[in-house]
């Protein structure tokens, strides 16, 4: 297939998912987002069992649209890279993936600036490739994150999980690996210079680097 037809990391994936085709009772709903919500405020970094529950007996939790009064029609993912980038709610963006959420293009939009944020998203198996106007997302990551380019152990995280070159039970700070997110990573846009990032730009040359040693 050539990358003109691979539709991996098209700007946005919620477009083809067919979330409109699935539904949840707007109380049940509403209950999920309020109670996410809370746990995000409250510095709760797990889902917890209630919500465990509700995604248990209700999966398209994890896909529906949820008209919220900040954020307008957000998913659960999309909420929590618009609330709040901290430490616990980058863990409750990990369970929510970890059960079967996807990133959109819009996390990646509010998330950019935090490593560990697009680290979670990536293990969701999608990954947009334009970004910003006339430019890819990875070299915009590397701009918004300058110290990348002299921050070894945080390159070869990223560069990892883009590669494939993860295993089940290998530990990142917010898990661990699972096959879930193996069979996962397999679907995100595989690494093309003029494609995925800039022949000859920051990241083309951090990935270089990464190969080499």
């Amino acid at each position: 297939m050539s990358s003109s037809d691979d539709t991996r990391g098209t700007n946005h994936p919620e477009e083809n998912r067919g979330e409109s085709a699935v539904s949840v009772d707007p109380s049940i709903a509403s209950a999920f987002f309020t109670e996410l919500e809370r746990r995000c405020d409250k510095k709760i970094g797990r889902l917890g069992t209630n919500l465990e529950n509700s995604i248990a007996d209700h999966p398209a939790l994890l896909c529906i649209k949820f008209q919220h009064k900040d954020y307008g029609q957000v998913t659960a993912t999309e909420f929590i890279c618009c609330h709040r980038l901290n430490t616990s709610c980058r863990d409750l963006l990990f369970d929510l993936i970890s059960r079967g959420a996807k990133a959109t293009y819009k996390c990646y939009e509010e998330a950019i600036e935090y490593y560990n944020f697009i680290e979670c998203l990536l293990l969701s198996g999608y990954m947009p490739t334009d970004f910003r106007t006339g430019k890819k997302f990875l070299d915009c990551m590397m701009e918004d994150h300058s110290y990348m380019k002299d921050d070894k152990e945080t390159n070869e995280d990223i560069l990892r999980l883009l590669l494939g070159q993860v295993k089940p039970g290998d530990q990142f700070s917010f898990g661990e690996v699972t096959e879930v997110h193996i069979e996962n990573l397999k679907n995100l846009p595989k690494l093309n210079p003029g494609v995925t990032h800039a022949k000859g730009g920051s990241f083309d040359d951090a990935l270089k680097e990464y190969l080499r040693d």
